[in-house]
């Protein structure tokens, strides 16, 4: 069996009626890292000005913000996966640093009022990272935000090719005024439900996704792309047509909120059971996690489960920032949990089949 890492297109919701979500609450870019690179303009920085990044990221995130003429100053987390006050205290000290970064990691929002009130009190814009947390987010609006701006990468949690968004809570800093152009390209847009469809056939023909030829390719792909230029226009675009009937149908949200947590709960209860160690055991207050993490402190699981047709993966991986690769001590959490956490897949588009699969596979690698 193959479970795949992330969920197929809906053609349910693709041809529904509805529309009952008020897209008037974001700007839409193609991708996260242009949502982000264009709300720290938005906010009023300027080209040399120093950002505050948790050192956990992926460097694709980074690359528009260095190409533009940010600099980046990196901030270790904590074992909560979240930024200690006293590190940003002392960055602040040392530094200029006009914005942060505070990352909601794969769907389990952060408190940070305590960030946004020392950030404030030093005039430094507070940006919320829910590029993982669409699920979590979504029944916000722009007046419950609590930093100055949210930015998203909807496709980690919708079927789509693009999804970059941003939110900002204060008008002025906004235009509404958008460009006519799309975020991609209708020809791409179908693309992606042609190549989503291929990918489901390889795996009616038995062929393991995740293996190590066709992941190989990935890769390849992947390197290629950070020799992309990005743009760094400030002017927003129209959402995919795709990602437009995903978010004007509220009962195929509520609905994918539902099944994550389902299979979240399902999985989580099942391998704690089994004696994994699980980065979170349970979630409530409507958090929706991306994922369940699960510890490897001994290596291997993620190419095990890989092998297996289980569409594991460790984040950031290979796309941790070279700066942070090269002082490991200076940064030990942040290496720490790259190195021991899984991320295992719960999306919407799994079911019971998937779910006791994935169970009975992690079951073998204990013994």
């Amino acid at each position: 069996m193959i479970v795949s890492a992330r969920p197929y297109p809906n053609i349910e919701a693709l041809i529904s009626s509805e529309k009952n979500f008020g897209q008037t609450n974001f700007e839409f870019h193609t991708l996260g890292r242009e949502a982000l690179l264009n709300c720290i303009i938005k906010l009023g920085l300027k080209r040399g000005d120093e950002v505050i990044i948790p050192a956990y990221m992926c460097e694709s995130t980074i690359i528009p913000l260095r190409k533009y003429g940010f600099k980046i100053l990196f901030i270790d987390i904590d074992e909560n996966l979240a930024i200690p006050l006293n590190k940003i205290q002392k960055i602040i000290t040392n530094n200029n640093a006009k914005a942060l970064l505070v990352v909601h990691y794969f769907g389990l929002t952060q408190e940070i009022k305590k960030i946004i009130k020392l950030c404030h009190d030093n005039k430094i814009k507070v940006i919320e990272d829910a590029s993982h947390s669409l699920m979590s987010q979504l029944n916000r609006d722009k007046m419950s935000i609590r930093g100055d701006a949210e930015i998203f990468s909807m496709r980690k949690n919708l079927p789509v090719s693009d999804g970059g968004a941003l939110r900002i809570n204060n008008i002025s800093y906004i235009s509404l005024k958008k460009d006519n152009k799309k975020t991609v390209s209708i020809f791409t847009d179908f693309q992606y439900i042609i190549l989503r469809f291929l990918e489901k056939v390889l795996i009616v023909l038995g062929i393991n996704i995740y293996g190590n030829l066709i992941n190989n390719i990935k890769i390849r792909f992947r390197r290629n792309l950070k020799s992309k230029d990005f743009k760094i226009s400030p002017e927003a675009s129209m959402a995919s047509w795709q990602l437009i009937k995903y978010l004007e149908n509220k009962e195929y949200l509520r609905n994918s909120q539902k099944k994550i947590i389902q299979n979240f709960n399902v999985l989580s209860q099942a391998l704690a059971q089994k004696g994994f160690k699980l980065f979170t055991k349970s979630v409530k207050n409507n958090i929706v996690p991306q994922v369940c993490i699960i510890y490897d402190n001994n290596g291997g699981l993620v190419d095990y489960l890989r092998s297996k047709g289980i569409g594991a993966w460790r984040w950031p991986d290979k796309e941790m920032p070279n700066e942070v690769t090269c002082n490991q001590k200076k940064y030990p959490n942040t290496v720490f949990y790259d190195r021991s956490l899984v991320l295992i897949p719960i999306h919407q588009s799994l079911g019971h089949k998937q779910i006791n699969y994935m169970i009975k596979t992690l079951s073998r690698w204990q013994k």
